[in-house]
């Protein structure tokens, strides 16, 4: 079975209990990170050290790719963070320990293929920086988005991004994890989007870290707690990081 996590966010207490958790089922084969490690969090470095000790595979994210191409389209503190996470590597020592760090970032492939299985961080379309939303179901701004995203995935594509977990069907319908406490069973041949959650940044109104297990006809969330109020203490102790980040840890969005 695989265990897939996404968007830790230099949240590394939240990491540390999904990888706990990971461990105490005693049927995880492997852990594969798609994207986001990095990124509005106060422990960057620390995380994507672990996320590279743990996981046989790290996706770009956006969140990678603005700390080594330039946070352009970001919102102002989202900006801040990356341009703060940007000097965290810079700052590494030894000089061998921060080279190491950075040709990781800079070599993240940004899709991996297993048999009939695509991994993005984003969408089929665009891997990196594409959200899929729920809003596109309705949503007339791009009306081929859909579709053209389902011509892309072979039978399953599994992504990060927009930190809400849940799966897309190609009837063209959402059914969020919070519905799903048994899983979602993926062996009756049509194809699936499916949004795995986020460890370190839950946006579905659910504090708990999020990750997923597929095993290979079904797929289910866990959620896991960790100490919030402890990570929010250490984003007080940096400037550059927005208290706002902090507080929707607290909230789930």
């Amino acid at each position: 079975m695989i265990a897939f996590i996404s968007d830790i966010h230099g949240n590394l207490p939240a990491l540390q209990a999904v990888l706990k958790d990971i461990d105490s089922l005693g049927t995880i084969d492997r852990v594969l990170c798609l994207g986001d490690v990095i990124g509005y969090g106060p422990q960057p470095v620390e995380t994507l050290e672990l996320v590279a000790s743990r996981c046989k595979l790290i996706l770009m994210g956006n969140h990678e790719h603005a700390v080594i191409h330039g946070a352009f389209g970001f919102h102002a503190s989202a900006k801040r963070a990356i341009d703060w996470t940007r000097k965290q590597m810079d700052e590494v020592d030894p000089t061998a320990r921060r080279k190491a760090l950075m040709e990781l970032l800079t070599n993240l492939p940004v899709r991996h293929r297993i048999d009939d299985i695509l991994l993005v961080h984003g969408s089929p379309r665009d891997p990196v920086m594409e959200y899929v939303l729920e809003s596109d179901l309705w949503d007339g701004s791009d009306p081929a988005k859909m579709d053209e995203i389902f011509e892309q995935i072979p039978r399953l594509c599994f992504a990060g991004h927009t930190h809400r977990p849940g799966v897309f069907t190609s009837d063209r319908a959402f059914l969020p994890a919070s519905e799903l406490p048994d899983g979602f069973d993926l062996s009756d041949g049509q194809k699936y989007f499916i949004n795995i959650g986020s460890v370190g940044q839950p946006r579905d109104r659910d504090a708990r870290a999020c990750y997923a297990v597929f095993t290979g006809d079904a797929v289910y969330w866990r959620r896991v707690p960790y100490d919030v109020a402890a990570v929010q203490g250490m984003f007080t102790t940096i400037p550059e990081l927005d208290p706002r980040l902090a507080d929707r840890l607290a909230l789930g969005q």
